[in-house]
């Protein structure tokens, strides 16, 4: 048995690792899309450049290329090498997609509302409905679970022990702080990523876009870097710098993106007429709002918060 789990692991580390180099090599190839839709490129329409919506979305998915590259190819070299290190980091990232895979089918389910008043054939939307529900529940919720029960049995954690006699900082650091910080890691990458959507950022009950957005949002990056700094050293002023930090930032969410849908931000933008034409057909999201989106992720980076102030008592 612990043979079949060894070849298993291995063969996981090689899938990882083969797809983190895809991503590595599609990193930068893909930058070059810029040009094509840039004035004299094929694709070029009017408008399209930095605050359009297009150009937004092209940074998202060249972001996620390099972020796929940089966790699975050391996660990947990982488990070919059966390091301990791996096996931590590898169950922080199931906890992770398991999250989010919660946050994403719930935000699924309350389209539902709007899917069955599209003008299309009841039969037809029904089985789409359901297919596009059950492959996401599979997808989303049930094959982190499987897989996390599976990196949490006793024959995984042999295997790498057995082949790994050392203890990392990865498996003596607790894993809430472990998440924590993933967490901080994502919110830096999202408020850099607004910054493309025209600045946007909550502003306790307003959306505020452009210069005057960019300047809270670059100081709200600061301040998480200062207390990623301070998470890691276990320090006290860090840990209510967090709670007070996360929880204005929560408030400020919940204000601003509960008053107003998708549609009443995107018409917001100003974006160009090509971009608003696509949009205005994608009426399934035009009264779905943000809040469910945004503001779950940061109650529970809050409780998180509140659950690791045990780590920081003896400091």
């Amino acid at each position: 048995m612990q043979k079949l789990t060894l070849y298993f692991l291995r063969t996981v580390g090689v899938v990882l690792l083969l797809v983190g180099l895809v991503a590595a090599y599609y990193g930068p190839l893909e930058i070059f899309v810029f040009y094509l839709f840039s004035e004299g490129g094929r694709f070029y329409y009017d408008g399209f450049g930095m605050g359009s919506f297009w150009f937004a979305d092209l940074v998202v998915q060249n972001i996620g290329y390099y972020v796929i590259a940089a966790l699975f190819i050391p996660i990947g070299i990982g488990h070919v090498k059966l390091r301990r290190w791996a096996l931590s980091l590898t169950q922080l990232c199931l906890w992770f997609w398991l999250g989010v895979g919660i946050l994403l089918f719930g935000n699924l389910i309350l389209l539902i509302p709007s899917v069955f008043k599209l003008e299309l054939n009841r039969d037809v939307l029904l089985f789409q409905s359901v297919a596009v529900g059950v492959s996401s529940f599979l997808i989303l919720v049930l094959l982190p679970i499987l897989a996390i029960g599976f990196y949490k049995s006793e024959k995984v954690k042999t295997v790498f022990e057995a082949r790994d006699p050392n203890r990392y900082w990865t498996e003596k650091y607790p894993l809430p702080l472990l998440a924590l910080l993933l967490l901080y890691a994502v919110m830096i990458v999202a408020m850099h990523i607004t910054i493309f959507f025209q600045g946007l950022f909550p502003m306790f009950g307003q959306i505020i876009f452009g210069r005057p957005a960019a300047y809270v949002i670059a100081l709200c990056i600061l301040i998480l870097g200062i207390l990623i700094y301070g998470t890691v050293g276990l320090k006290k002023w860090a840990w209510w710098g967090s709670l007070v930090y996360i929880l204005l930032l929560t408030i400020s969410t919940i204000l601003s993106f509960s008053r107003y849908s998708f549609y009443d931000i995107i018409l917001m933008m100003n974006l160009p007429a090509y971009e608003m034409g696509f949009i205005d057909k994608m009426i399934l999201i035009h009264d779905y709002r943000l809040v469910g989106l945004l503001a779950i992720p940061l109650l529970v980076t809050l409780g998180l918060i509140i659950y690791s102030k045990r780590y920081f008592v003896k400091v």
